[in-house]
């Protein structure tokens, strides 16, 4: 009775012992398949979501795009914007002295005060009607003239690194009497903080900020009220990080792409605080304005930007599988040309008559 009550204890002792180790080699198991996933509460997940949501959730900056036109250009100019890069904008505005629904142009100061000698005054009076009536809404405000071209997509990129709640005055940064300013026809752009400065700050005072006046320099005038109000000047060459080229344009581009110096004018070597090169590397390759852009001319970079394909022969895609033509198809679907009604051709002229 002894040895049978030992051997059932030793027989209990081993099934324990057997139980145990195949429980904690389950549970090892267990363990470590869970320490090879990240629990969704882990700081770890929790830093990689947000780093993720935050570079794919980032919203757009929100431009509002200011430009300066006159009723003459308005059915020109002013509409190749509208129907062009315009449309790009979170929301466009054209400053003007006649008001004209159909295209957003709105009227900013009197009739007879829209020409070019009134430059100053309709950029002072737009930026105020943009500040009465938006600035609350958006984040950057761009001011372009209505022969100027933006690739918007360039310059929001560029916009990200900065915050619109900063004094930041953004463009192709030049010097008059040892002033800085940013070029008014290549574009510039303030940010909202600015934008607040220069409406509750420099607008009303005279001492910091030139009133109007006939023949003002616009850019010139713009850069002095900035900076008597604490904006920060970025010059875009400057802007983002190993690209040292120009992005605003204060010329055509056509006027970059010669080896020669002549297409370049004096006044803009002399006043440009980056050097001016010529050429396939003038300009950067994120390039955001262009200056002197006809009706023509926005509609060649709007095709040579958004619509021109160029094919990529390592891309994989069913045109590189199709098959080739052969002669049957080729003759069905390209057939010979019905040449009987050409003459001897010794007895044609050189010059045909309709050349």
């Amino acid at each position: 009775m002894t040895a049978k009550m030992k051997l059932r204890s030793q027989l209990h002792l081993l099934t324990g012992f057997m139980a145990g180790f195949v429980l904690a080699f389950v549970l090892l198991l267990y363990v470590y398949d869970v320490s090879r996933m990240t629990p969704c509460w882990s700081s770890t997940s929790t830093r990689s979501m947000a780093t993720t949501a935050g570079f794919v959730d980032e919203p757009q900056p929100r431009v509002l795009c200011m430009v300066l036109t006159c009723p003459e250009n308005v059915q020109s100019l002013a509409r190749s914007v509208y129907e062009t890069w315009g449309r790009r904008c979170s929301r466009l505005i054209f400053a003007s002295s006649e008001d004209y629904e159909p295209l957003g142009v709105v009227q900013v100061v009197e009739p007879a005060g829209g020409g070019y000698e009134d430059l100053w005054n309709k950029t002072r009076e737009g930026f105020r009607h943009v500040w009465q009536h938006y600035a609350g809404d958006y984040d950057w405000f761009l001011k372009a003239d209505d022969d100027t071209y933006v690739v918007m997509e360039n310059l929001q990129h560029l916009l990200r690194g900065f915050d619109p709640d900063t004094p930041v005055f953004f463009g192709y940064k030049m010097s008059r009497y040892n002033v800085s300013y940013m070029s008014g026809g290549a574009s510039y752009i303030l940010s909202r903080e600015a934008l607040h400065r220069f409406a509750t700050q420099a607008y009303e005072s005279e001492v910091i900020c030139p009133q109007p006046k006939k023949m003002g320099i616009e850019d010139f005038y713009m850069g002095i009220c900035l900076q008597n109000v604490g904006v920060h000047f970025v010059d875009s060459t400057q802007a983002l990080d190993g690209d040292t080229k120009p992005k605003f344009m204060p010329l055509d581009l056509e006027n970059y792409m010669s080896d020669g110096n002549y297409t370049i004018p004096d006044w803009l070597r002399l006043m440009s605080l980056s050097s001016v090169e010529t050429g396939l590397g003038c300009c950067s390759n994120y390039s955001v304005a262009f200056h002197y852009a006809s009706r023509e001319r926005m509609f060649l970079y709007e095709f040579l930007i958004y619509h021109l394909k160029v094919f990529d022969s390592n891309q994989i895609s069913e045109s590189r599988h199709r098959s080739r033509l052969s002669l049957s198809d080729l003759a069905r679907r390209f057939p010979l040309e019905d040449n009987s009604h050409i003459k001897d051709l010794l007895q044609m002229s050189e010059k045909p008559n309709n050349f």
